[in-house]
């Protein structure tokens, strides 16, 4: 039995393996922190914050740059408000939306004049952002019309144009 335990201590050690993995990390631009085991679930854009990890389960380490700021004010990101029958419009947005960008640019283009919030940086847009259910930029509020999406078509009809 002796001999069973000491080759059993010998022979074991052989068939374990242990499971050894690596565990990237990498933080988005909302400033939310992600952890993958697959270099490629990681969006390209991000992958310049990886640093290789040992096989001995080490932290990666990672430049986060800075958290996003929020701003308190309620002063908007752009003001040219204009009224339009009474109603302003107003466009919820954020910095790295394609979107948002592109329907600044139609607003510009059709020279309607606009109030651009950054619900990212402003606390209080992005309160009214949610209290107008809103869950994807960018939004665009017209008196009591609300806008989901990029749609220029509703825009101008809301317009009366």
């Amino acid at each position: 039995m002796r001999y069973f335990l000491l080759l059993a201590a010998f022979i074991l050690p052989l068939f374990a393996s242990t499971a050894q993995g690596e565990i990237y990390r990498y933080t988005d631009s909302k400033g939310s922190l992600h952890f993958v085991d697959d270099i490629s679930k990681v969006p390209a854009k991000y992958r310049k914050q990886l640093q290789q990890t040992g096989s001995s389960g080490d932290i990666s380490i990672v430049d986060a740059g800075p958290a996003p700021s929020r701003r308190k004010s309620k002063e908007p990101l752009t003001q040219k408000s204009i009224s339009y029958g009474g109603n302003t419009v107003e466009l919820y947005r954020t910095s790295w939306c394609g979107y948002c960008k592109k329907m600044e640019r139609f607003l510009k283009e059709k020279g309607i004049s606009y109030v651009a919030y950054d619900i990212e940086q402003d606390s209080t847009a992005a309160k009214t952002f949610r209290e107008l259910g809103g869950s994807g930029v960018p939004v665009v509020r017209i008196g009591s019309t609300v806008i989901r999406g990029y749609n220029p078509d509703a825009v101008l009809s809301s317009l009366g144009r």
